[in-house]
C-alpha cells in the first residue's frame, strides 16, 4: 500500500504545525511531539527542521530522511530581536526554501494564516492542497495493527461494563444497583473509561451509555440511573497512545427489555449483516447505506431518504437518520464516508478501515445501534470487532 499524492504531486508539501492536533503531520513524519515542526515532504523525500530540544529524538523516531536544526537558519538569532512568531517561522522557511530554490509549495488548509501571510510578502507562493486527507485513507499494515490494539482495549473495557450490568440487581422499580449503590449511566461510563485508561487509551468525546429514551438522541451520553429492561446504547470511541482510534457500539439491557426495542434490534442486526457483506473493493459507501436504508424502511421503519418515511406527516423524527459509517485511523471520522456525501461516491479500497453502524430511533422508546470497525480486503472485509452482539446480558 502507497500514500496518494495530492493534486499537482511534483509541487513539494510544507507542514508546519503539533503533531498531536494535525494527523497528517504525524502521519507523513511518524514523528509525535506537543510542540509545532517544520517538514517538506518532495518527493520521496521529508526533511524535518528541529529544535535542538527534539533533535536526537527526530533523528531517532521520525520518518525524515533528512533533519536539519533550526539553529542553521537563524532561529537564535531572530529570536534574539524581538520578532514575533509568525516572522521568526517565515524566514526561517524562507531561508530553507532557498537553500532549495524553491519559491512555492503547498500547504495544507490549515497552514496558519499569519506565517502564510509573512511568507507571502516574502515572495513564497503558496497552493492550499484540497485532497490532503485522501492520503490518509488507505491504512499501512502497522496503522491497521495499531487500529486494532486500540479495539481490543474497547472491547475489554465493553466487557467490564458488561459484567456490572450482569452483577447488578434490580429493586422493585426496576433501578439498578451495584455493591450497595445505585448504578447509573455516569457510574457505568466510569467503569468502562477506567478500564480504558488502565489499557494506555484516553476517551476525549467521553463514552455514550444512553438508557432507555435517551438512547433515542444518538449523541446523548447518557446520564440518570439504570433500569432493567430498558436499552443501554454503549458506543465506545477511544483513542489510544499510538494516535491511532477504534469505534464500537453495542446494545445491551439488562434483562429483557420492551418488544419494540427487541424489534428494533432485530432490524438493525439485519441491516448490519447486510451492510457488512457488502463491503469489498469498488463498491461505494453510498450503495451499502442506500441498501442498509432500505432493509430498515422495508421493516416499517423511517429514514431520511425521500420517499421513505412511513408518517410524512410525523413531525417527529424516527428511525434511521444518519450514516451508516465512516472511516476510522488518526481520526475518529476520516475517509471514506458510508453515506450519500460526496466521500460516499468514491469505491472502497482494500486498506480501508470503515465502521457499519446502523441505528433505529424512536423517542417513545429508545434507541439501538450496533456498530463494527472493518478493514476493507481485496475480495472482501475482515472485521476487527470480536465483541458479540447480544441483547440481553
Amino acid at each position: 500500500m502507497t500514500d496518494k499524492k495530492p493534486q499537482n504531486a511534483d509541487l513539494p508539501l510544507l507542514l508546519y504545525g503539533n503533531s498531536y492536533h494535525y494527523p497528517d503531520i504525524y502521519r507523513t513524519t511518524g514523528f509525535l511531539a506537543p510542540d509545532p515542526i517544520i517538514a517538506l515532504e518532495h518527493g520521496d523525500e521529508i526533511v524535518i527542521l528541529a529544535s535542538p530540544l527534539e533533535q536526537g529524538r527526530v533523528e531517532k523516531e521520525s520518518r525524515a530522511t533528512s533533519v536539519r536544526s533550526l539553529m542553521e537558519f537563524g532561529l537564535r538569532e531572530l529570536s534574539e530581536q524581538g520578532l514575533d512568531t509568525d516572522e521568526i517561522n517565515a524566514t526561517v522557511i524562507q531561508r530553507f526554501l532557498a537553500e532549495l530554490r524553491l519559491d512555492r509549495v503547498h500547504v495544507p488548509r490549515y497552514f496558519p494564516v499569519g506565517t502564510a501571510d509573512r511568507l507571502r510578502a516574502k515572495g513564497i507562493a503558496l497552493e492550499i492542497v484540497r485532497d490532503l486527507d485522501a492520503r490518509r485513507r488507505i491504512k499501512r499494515p502497522d496503522e491497521v495493527a495499531a487500529i486494532e490494539k486500540a479495539q481490543r482495549a474497547t472491547e475489554e473495557a465493553w466487557a467490564a461494563g458488561v459484567d456490572a450490568l450482569r452483577r447488578a440487581t434490580a429493586a422493585k422499580d426496576g433501578t439498578l444497583s451495584l455493591d450497595g449503590r445505585t448504578l447509573t449511566a455516569e457510574r457505568l461510563r466510569t467503569i468502562v473509561e477506567s478500564e480504558l485508561l488502565a489499557r494506555d487509551c484516553a476517551t476525549p468525546d467521553r463514552t455514550i451509555t444512553a438508557p432507555g429514551q435517551q438512547a433515542a438522541d444518538p449523541h446523548e451520553i447518557g446520564h440518570g440511573p439504570l433500569h432493567a429492561g430498558e436499552p443501554i446504547v454503549m458506543d465506545i470511541y477511544p483513542q489510544h497512545s499510538s494516535r491511532y482510534w477504534a469505534d464500537m457500539t453495542r446494545t445491551v439491557s439488562k434483562g429483557a427489555p420492551p418488544d419494540a426495542i427487541v424489534r428494533m434490534y432485530e432490524v438493525v442486526t439485519r441491516a448490519q449483516d447486510e451492510g457488512i457483506a457488502m463491503l469489498r473493493p469498488g463498491v461505494t459507501g453510498r450503495e451499502i447505506h442506500e441498501r442498509v436504508e432500505d432493509v430498515i424502511f422495508e421493516a416499517g421503519y423511517d429514514t431520511l431518504r425521500p420517499g421513505q418515511r412511513h408518517h410524512p406527516d410525523d413531525p417527529v423524527i424516527r428511525g434511521f437518520f444518519h450514516g451508516t459509517g465512516h472511516g476510522v485511523g488518526l481520526e475518529i471520522h476520516e475517509l471514506p464516508s458510508i453515506g450519500r456525501g460526496k466521500w460516499g461516491m468514491v469505491p472502497l479500497e482494500p486498506g480501508d478501515v470503515v465502521t457499519i453502524e446502523p441505528g433505529i430511533y424512536d423517542p417513545d422508546v429508545g434507541g439501538v445501534r450496533l456498530e463494527d470497525m472493518l478493514l476493507v480486503t481485496a475480495d472482501g472485509a475482515r472485521d476487527l470487532t470480536r465483541a458479540p452482539r447480544e441483547l440481553v446480558v
